[in-house]
C-alpha cells in the first residue's frame, strides 16, 4: 500500500499477508467478531484502513457493506446507511466520526435504529473529550467505541484502547492504550534510550507486524526500519510520531516530532488551539493550520463548524484570548457547514479556503473625514483588504502585532503623528483611534497654548489626502 511522503512522492510499503492475519488472531480476545457482524467498507482500498474492514469480515464469515461516495460524503446518509443495512462494526477516522455525530444528534430518533456493537478509530489522533455528546445519547457499550493507533508499516494496527464516559469526559490529550499482544513498544529519547512514564519520547515498533519495508526505496528502507537493540536479530519500525507512558502503562499520543508550527518566532501546537475552541459551547468541529496567503505573512487560521442551533460563532477570538496567550488566537476565522475530508476520510488541510477578511466593505459605518479616510485607507493596506469601515476591528480583520508595528509606522510617515503599540491595542478601530488623535491633540494644545511657536505652513487633511492617495 501506497503512503504520502514528506517529498510529495508516495511509499510503498511491502505488507505480508499472513501480518494482516496475525493482525486479527493478536486481537481476537478483544473483539470477538464473527459471522453475524456486518462491517462498512468506508475507505478506499488504497488506505490500509480498508485492510481492516475487508479482512475483517470475509476472514470471520461477515457481510460487508461497500458505502458509496455519497454516503461517505453525507454524515446524514452515512447514518441512514448504518441504520438501513444494520451494521454491527464500523471503522472510522475521528474526522469522519465527529461529523456523524453532529448528523445523529440531528436526527436522534434515527439514530436510535443503530445497532452499532464497535466503532474502531484509527488514522487520526482522537480527543476523547468530544465524544461527550455521543455518550449521553448512546449506552457506553452499544456500540463500544475503541481508539486503535496504527500505522501502514505495522500493519493497520498498534494499540487498543476501549473507551467510556469517564474517560472522555477526564482524559488529558489522545490515549491510544496498549499494545497488541504480538509488537513491542518502545518510547526512547534521541540517544535511543527509554523514557520514563511522563517523558515524551519518539514511539518505535517492533514484532510481527513491521512491514519488509518500501519498495525499491532501499536508502529510505535503511532509515525508517532499523535495528532493534533490545532484541537480537530483531527489526524495528521508527515511527515520527511521540508518545508518553502513563503511570498505568497505556500511550498517550503528543504529536507528530516535527507537529509544530512556527508564526512569528511563535512555536505553536495547533493541537492546542483546536481543543481550545472545541471548548466554545457553539462549535462543533475545529481545525487550525497556519497559511501564508500573502509573501511572509504567516497567520493562524481556525475553521469552525457551528452546533445545531447556531448559525455562527461571534466573538470567538475575544473568547479565546481569555486563557490563550495572544499569539495562540488565530487571526483569522473560517465558518464552515462541514470540515472538508480526504478519500480517505481524514481531514483534507488542502481544502479548507483561504480566509476572507473583508468583513466590513458594505454594512460598515463610512469615514466622516478626510483623517478617517486616510486611517481607513492604512488599515485596508496593511491588512491586504479592499476597504475597512471605521467600526471594524484591526484584530478581528487579521491583524497581529507585526502587523501593528507597520500600522504605526504608516500612520507617523503619512499623518505625521506619534501612536503607540499599546494604543492601538485599546483603540483597535479607525473611529477609536481618530477620537484618541483627537484627545491627544487637544492635550498638546492645552499643553503649548502660552509657548511662542514657530511660523510654519499649514497643511491641511484635504492636501495630506491628495498626496497620500498619489503615493498609493
Amino acid at each position: 500500500i501506497y503512503t504520502s511522503g514528506s517529498t510529495g512522492r508516495p511509499k510503498g510499503v511491502v505488507v505480508e499477508h499472513r501480518s494482516v492475519v496475525r493482525l486479527f488472531a493478536a486481537t481476537e480476545g478483544w473483539f470477538g467478531f464473527g459471522r453475524e457482524d456486518v462491517w462498512t467498507l468506508f475507505h478506499s482500498y488504497a488506505f490500509d484502513f480498508s485492510v481492516w474492514e475487508i479482512g475483517g469480515a470475509l476472514l470471520h464469515g461477515g457481510r460487508l457493506v461497500v458505502v458509496s461516495p455519497e454516503e461517505r460524503t453525507s454524515p446524514e446518509a452515512l447514518l441512514r446507511l448504518l441504520v438501513r443495512e444494520r451494521v454491527t462494526v464500523l471503522s472510522q477516522t475521528p474526522s469522519a466520526f465527529y461529523q456523524l455525530m453532529q448528523a445523529d444528534a440531528e436526527h436522534p430518533r434515527l439514530g436510535e435504529g443503530l445497532v452499532l456493537r464497535r466503532v474502531v478509530f484509527g488514522g487520526e489522533p482522537l480527543d476523547p473529550g468530544r465524544l461527550g455528546g455521543w455518550y449521553r445519547r448512546h449506552a457506553p457499550d452499544a456500540p463500544v467505541l475503541v481508539n486503535m493507533y496504527g500505522i501502514t508499516e505495522t500493519t493497520v494496527h498498534v494499540t487498543y484502547r476501549e473507551l467510556d464516559p469517564v474517560l472522555a469526559a477526564g482524559a488529558a490529550g489522545s490515549v491510544i492504550g496498549e499494545r497488541i499482544p504480538d509488537l513491542r513498544l518502545y518510547v526512547l529519547d534521541a540517544g535511543l534510550r527509554p523514557v520514563p512514564p511522563g517523558v515524551a519520547g519518539e514511539l518505535y515498533v517492533a514484532g510481527s507486524g513491521v512491514a519488509r519495508g518500501y519498495w525499491a526505496r532501499a536508502g529510505l528502507t535503511a532509515g525508517r526500519f532499523v535495528a532493534d537493540p533490545f532484541a537480537v536479530g530483531g527489526r524495528m519500525y521508527r515511527s515520527g510520531d511521540v508518545v508518553r507512558w502513563t503511570r498505568e502503562g497505556e500511550l498517550v499520543f503528543v504529536g507528530r516530532a516535527d507537529g509544530q508550527v512556527k508564526v512569528r518566532g511563535y512555536r505553536i501546537e495547533v493541537g492546542e488551539v483546536e481543543s481550545a475552541l472545541l471548548r466554545h459551547p457553539a462549535v462543533a468541529q475545529a481545525a487550525v493550520t497556519v497559511r501564508e496567503d500573502r509573501p511572509g505573512d504567516r497567520r493562524l487560521v481556525a475553521y469552525v463548524v457551528p452546533g445545531a442551533g447556531h448559525a455562527g460563532v461571534p466573538g470567538l477570538r475575544e473568547w479565546l484570548g481569555g486563557f490563550l496567550p495572544g499569539y495562540m488566537v488565530p487571526a483569522a476565522q473560517v465558518t464552515l457547514e462541514r470540515l472538508p475530508l480526504t478519500a480517505n476520510g481524514k481531514l483534507d488541510r488542502r481544502a479548507l479556503p483561504a480566509p476572507s477578511l473583508e468583513q466590513s466593505a458594505a454594512g460598515g459605518r463610512r469615514p466622516r473625514g478626510p483623517r478617517e479616510e486616510i486611517l481607513c485607507a492604512l488599515f485596508a493596506q496593511v491588512l491586504g483588504v479592499d476597504e475597512v469601515g471605521i467600526d471594524d476591528g484591526f484584530f478581528e480583520l487579521g491583524g497581529h502585532s507585526l502587523l501593528a508595528t507597520r500600522l504605526v509606522s504608516r500612520i507617523r510617515s503619512v499623518l505625521g503623528v506619534e501612536v503607540a503599540i499599546r494604543d492601538l491595542f485599546e483603540s483597535p478601530t479607525v473611529a477609536g483611534l481618530s477620537s484618541l488623535l483627537d484627545s491627544m491633540a487637544d492635550a498638546r494644545t492645552a499643553l503649548h497654548r502660552a509657548e511662542p511657536r514657530p511660523e510654519h505652513v499649514p497643511v491641511s487633511f484635504a492636501q495630506q489626502r491628495l498626496w497620500f492617495l498619489h503615493k498609493l
